[in-house]
């Protein structure tokens, strides 16, 4: 699969929608508006470019959604907080698992 799933319109987190949406981006690959709820990914991603981009984007949800303050905390519970985070997103989002699989 070269391309993101077109299907793949949006990522529950807990209670949240999370609309993806994707387009032509200059200053990044991908961004994640914690104001608007919404994950843009640039267009013309592929492969492990893409999976890298998604996974470091989950991370922001996580970090944004479980308020947490990176300067604050220590590795660990960073850690903590990220991998339970990853399980939640994708317990909650079946379709984007197989997406990530796909693409390596």
């Amino acid at each position: 699969m070269d391309l993101i799933n077109p299907n793949l319109t949006f990522i529950k987190y807990g209670r949240k929608k999370i609309k993806v949406s994707y387009g032509k981006l200059t200053d990044c690959v991908g961004l994640y508006d914690p104001n608007l709820q919404t994950l843009n990914l640039d267009q013309n991603l592929h492969g492990m470019n893409l999976f890298n981009t998604i996974m470091h984007e989950l991370f922001h949800i996580i970090i944004h959604n479980e308020d947490i303050n990176v300067n604050e905390k220590g590795e660990e519970p960073i850690a903590k907080a990220v991998g339970d985070g990853y399980t939640k997103i994708f317990k909650q989002n079946p379709k984007l698992r197989e997406i990530l699989f796909d693409l390596f």
